[in-house]
């Protein structure tokens, strides 16, 4: 009886440990992203208003997951415009990579309302913006990893 005892330890053991380092290894790479995208120096005519993070979809066979990173901003340029701004920014994150140019895959779309929605099944609410009737000045860029 005492054997077993041991033996179921030792396996919860195991599992808690593995767990960890699963779970571990898949928050340092979205908190790796998050910081990535935190550092972005934005200019001066768009504002930071919310960060948020989450692992999501890969959209794929599902073999793996993929961090997603979204950045809130406010500002008074046009849709086109802000794309342009990002592109011309020349970004490159450390962690990520794009044909092996540390080139970070961004989009960016027009925020509708308080929940950002992908199209891969991924959503994210911002509370930051609870209270706003006019959401023309504010976009949501999605990063993915």
């Amino acid at each position: 009886m005492k054997s077993k005892i041991i033996l179921f330890i030792i396996i919860a053991i195991f599992i808690v440990s593995f767990s960890c380092i699963i779970i571990y290894s898949n928050t340092k790479g979205l908190k790796g992203l998050e910081k990535e995208v935190s550092k972005i120096a934005l200019p001066q005519n768009i504002e930071k208003i919310a960060i948020k993070s989450k692992i999501g979809d890969s959209g794929g066979n599902g073999e793996y997951p993929t961090y997603r990173v979204v950045l809130l901003v406010k500002t008074q340029i046009t849709l086109d415009e802000l794309k342009q701004e990002f592109e011309n920014m020349n970004l490159k994150f450390s962690n990520h990579y794009d044909s092996c140019n540390n080139i970070p895959i961004f989009y960016i779309t027009h925020c509708k309302g308080n929940i950002f929605k992908s199209s891969r099944s991924f959503s994210l609410e911002f509370n930051e913006l609870n209270g706003i009737d006019d959401y023309n000045n504010y976009y949501f860029i999605e990063f993915v990893e």
